[in-house]
């Protein structure tokens, strides 16, 4: 049973995982294109996302327990899957492989797009110091601009 249980809930986990990985992309888009305004709608989303995945990963940390405590080994996949029936075992094998891929997938995303987030950062605070120089948007003394 928990094995099962497990099976869907490491499934579940990497589905939630990828809709933010997804989310992320859509993000990181909207920031090169300057569609700020799609910025709010997918943080709303991206923490809903996150949610329904870190209520996936509790799940999934309490099924590992119980299965290890059943059968006697460590918590980990890895552990569980060698004591397992080939049949259960190389399901939950997959299913493992596949959400350390999304989750290594995540990882690098998020990397990019805080990147990306600094570097914007930067721009604006480099534009707003030259735009306080220059007295808030008037002309430099001097500086005649009406023609």
């Amino acid at each position: 049973m928990w094995s099962s249980q497990l099976l869907q809930t490491l499934r579940r986990q990497t589905e939630a995982i990828r809709q933010v990985v997804d989310l992320v992309r859509q993000q990181r888009e909207a920031l090169k294109e300057g569609r700020l305004e799609l910025l709010n709608d997918l943080l709303r989303s991206t923490d809903k996302a996150q949610r329904e995945a870190a209520a996936a990963e509790s799940l999934r940390k309490t099924s590992v327990q119980k299965l290890a405590a059943e059968r006697d080994c460590e918590p980990t996949l890895d552990a569980l899957v060698a004591q397992m029936p080939e049949v259960d075992a190389q399901d939950i094998q997959e299913a493992g492989t596949a959400l350390r891929q999304v989750v290594s997938e995540a990882q690098d995303e998020m990397n990019t797009l805080s990147t990306l987030v600094e570097e914007y950062k930067a721009l604006n605070e480099m534009m707003l110091g030259e735009w306080r120089r220059l007295g808030g948007g008037g002309m430099p003394p001097g500086l005649d601009m009406k023609g």
